[in-house]
């Protein structure tokens, strides 16, 4: 199974497509929605509720629940935690932000004021709201750990000649120009094409010419991986209220997606008594920058139906969302030689463009209103990672066509359905004053076979409402507790032989404040 993979990842080196795996994949159709400090405080349990601009990128329908128009803005503060385990090595890393998490508007128009049946009200809004950050930042640390990146590259190098190292991955090759891979073994065959076999710089060739790992003590891991960039939807909503029990709605989005991630991996040989035989390579540095931008759009709709007038059903289809996705990336490598000076390698900036298909979403919800002391909502979601598509841009090139088809195929094959459930609940003490809280659990994507299945997602949430008169002011606090396992190298979803992967659990505080006004 390793091998598949890394013959995807050859073929991602290569100066055509650098970043489409299927991680990418995952991250440009992951939703974390933050929203309204109400709808933060019931963790988004919002689908059968309505009458908040968050519920709208829920259920849409939830708009022609509001009796006025109203104006709301949602500034919040975000502090990232990372805390790793690697090799029975701690590390710990965190990032501050402060993000706009939402803005809108929702215009109510009532053709007459006393009609109880039939159209009773018409609904517009128009909102901005983020459907997720990537700002984080985690640091990874070994000692001692008997395998390396290089082995990685060396496995991706073997049966390329130098040359053809140039042609098929400028990253490949950049290792090759600083001394950390070198050929020792060359079959040249009868069309003239050339086989080599490669061996890194924390290798050794034995008496039988087969390189070996000679270093007792082995190597000293470090890795930072700084992330940031949001995603987020700006969309125009309409919406109807039937008989004050059948509400309907609809939204056209347009998403953007902005992303950038550089890692800087540094390894050197550890100092034990064991490693005191080696001259050759001391350390080195290696930077990965990466960066995505994309623009698309998408539709969404939903219905309310209250069959009682304390229950509410809750039901919406989200559309895939179409993207447009260009990225960059650029490598760097500065190794440290006994035999040579230090200098410093480095791939010019490289390009490419493509389009994506995030999947489908389902939601149904359902919530009871216990008249003025409070309410209960759930929220169960089902989307299909199995439905991702990337999609060349051009046409034009059989090669290209082909590569996508194959990486599709992958992801059919590492991503399934989800099954997600939140759950909010609000208590109302007094007329003017509201307390909330909410449960969410979010399932794994990858199938049961690969690394990362047993990740895990939570959100634990809690808040206050104050209503004055036309103004509102809600405030709220959501914790994001998500554990994943990361692979440094080798494959990101099947974990080398040699490679234990490293464990993130990490925490994101969101603390927002919602200020409202209506009229």
């Amino acid at each position: 199974m390793k091998k598949v993979f890394f013959a995807l990842i050859i073929f991602l080196q290569t100066g055509l497509l650098i970043a489409q795996v299927p991680e990418d994949a995952l991250r440009l159709s992951l939703n974390r929605t933050s929203g309204t400090a109400r709808s933060l405080s019931l963790s988004n349990a919002m689908g059968a509720l309505g009458g908040d601009l968050s519920s709208i990128g829920i259920n849409p329908a939830g708009i022609a629940v509001y009796r006025s128009s109203e104006f709301t803005f949602t500034p919040s503060l975000n502090i990232n935690t990372v805390n790793s385990s690697y090799y029975g090595t701690s590390g710990d890393d965190e990032k501050l932000s402060f993000p706009l998490q939402q803005i809108g508007f929702v215009g109510t128009y009532k053709p007459m004021r006393e009609v109880t049946s039939g159209l009773v009200s018409t609904h517009f809004a128009v909102g901005y709201e983020r459907s997720n950050s990537f700002n984080r930042r985690s640091f990874i640390q070994g000692n001692g750990v008997n395998s390396s990146l290089l082995d990685e590259i060396v496995w991706l190098s073997d049966g390329y000649s130098p040359a053809d190292l140039n042609y098929n991955s400028s990253r490949l090759r950049l290792f090759y120009d600083s001394f950390l891979i070198d050929p020792f073994n060359e079959d040249v065959y009868d069309d003239n094409s050339i086989k080599t076999d490669y061996y890194h710089a924390f290798e050794e060739l034995n008496e039988e010419g087969d390189a070996v790992w000679t270093l007792q003590d082995g190597i000293d891991q470090r890795r930072m991986i700084s992330e940031r960039g949001s995603a987020g939807d700006l969309s125009i909503a309409g919406g109807a209220n039937f008989s004050n029990k059948f509400y309907i709605g609809g939204s056209l989005g347009i998403s953007t997606h902005n992303y950038k991630r550089d890692i800087n991996h540094f390894e050197s040989v550890n100092p034990g008594a064991g490693n005191n035989h080696w001259n050759y390579l001391n350390n080195y540095s290696y930077e990965d920058k990466y960066s995505t931008s994309a623009v698309g759009v998408n539709l969404k709709v939903g219905a309310i139906f209250k069959p009682i007038n304390p229950l509410r059903l809750g039901v919406s289809v989200h559309s895939p969302t179409l993207l447009s996705v260009d990225e960059e990336y650029s490598y760097a490598i500065e190794p440290e030689l006994d035999f040579a000076e230090d200098d410093y390698y480095w791939t010019p900036r490289g390009e490419f463009s493509y389009n994506f298909r995030t999947p489908y979403k389902l939601t149904g919800s359902v919530a009871y209103i216990f008249e003025n002391f409070g309410l209960l909502s759930v929220d169960y979601e089902f989307t299909d990672y199995s439905a991702m598509r990337f999609k060349d841009k051009s046409t034009n090139s059989v090669s290209n066509v082909e590569f996508f088809s194959d990486l599709n195929d992958q992801v059919k094959d590492i991503f399934r359905p989800t099954h997600n459930i939140r759950v909010g609940a609000e208590i109302r003490p007094a007329e003017v004053f509201t307390i909330r809280g909410g449960f969410g659990y979010f399932q794994s994507p990858f199938r049961s076979k690969y690394l990362n299945h047993d990740d895990s997602h939570f959100t634990y949430s809690g808040g206050l409402g104050f209503r004055m008169n036309n103004m509102f002011i809600d405030l709220a606090y959501m914790m994001r507790a998500e554990k994943n396992t990361y692979s440094l190298y080798y494959s990101a979803y099947v974990a080398g032989e040699d490679q234990q992967p490293a464990s993130l659990k990490t925490n994101n505080h969101n603390v927002a404040v919602t200020l409202g006004w209506r009229f």
